[in-house]
């Protein structure tokens, strides 16, 4: 296929990146400054994009088959709209350049914690959301604009982010809180973004995971 990835120099950017490469993919990474992406490949192309700038994203995603995005703020716990803005410009240009399918990783910290160990649990609702209230804030209306677009959309949320391997096995649940969910390395959330593309159960479907 031929991917896009947006927030290509993020760590689960990176794990796409490489990942959707190695799987034989084309890709296109779009990222502010060309220079941080560091990966060299003879089917990889890097673009300088901004997702602020419409103009530039749908430049970035016409001509492709599927749209990936791993934007997010970083450490900044700062009010954004980079999740909300970039993915709306996105789902517009996937409109106007006939592009249907759309991969966006969000935060499995924006549920409930229902299913959750009781120390989880308050964690999540009294130390983390307050705590990363803007970025979460962000995320969940990205999610809105998702769930309100023509688009093959998934969501997919992971919880807290590892630099660890990529094991290839892990456990997920579609449209359906997880239980324990933890931890997940950013190269187990790439493997599974990857390996369901073609998924027709993922489609319009916000899909939990974690080890």
């Amino acid at each position: 296929m031929r991917l896009v990835v947006f927030g290509a120099t993020g760590g689960t950017g990176e794990q796409l990146v490489a990942q959707a490469l190695a799987a034989g993919h084309t890709v296109t990474a779009v990222a502010r400054r060309p220079e941080a992406v560091t990966a060299k490949h003879a089917r990889l192309t890097v673009r300088r994009g901004d997702v602020f700038d419409a103009s530039s994203v749908e430049a970035a995603i016409a001509g492709h088959d599927a749209v990936l995005s791993a934007l997010g703020s970083g450490t900044s716990r700062a009010p954004t709209t980079i999740c909300r803005d970039g993915v709306g410009h996105m789902l517009t240009a996937m409109e106007r350049c006939e592009v249907r399918r759309i991969v966006c990783v969000s935060a499995a910290g924006l549920g409930d914690g229902e299913l959750q160990p009781w120390p989880l649990r308050m964690f999540m609702r009294h130390v983390l959301q307050p705590l990363l209230r803007h970025p979460f804030d962000d995320l969940r209306a990205m999610e809105v604009r998702l769930r309100e677009s023509s688009r093959e959309w998934t969501i997919v949320r992971p919880p807290r982010l590892t630099n660890g391997r990529r094991r290839g096995r892990y456990r997920v649940a579609i449209d359906t809180p997880l239980a324990r969910a933890a931890t997940i390395s950013r190269a187990d959330v790439a493997d599974y973004v990857l390996a369901h593309l073609d998924d027709p159960a993922t489609v319009r479907a916000l899909v939990e995971i974690a080890y």
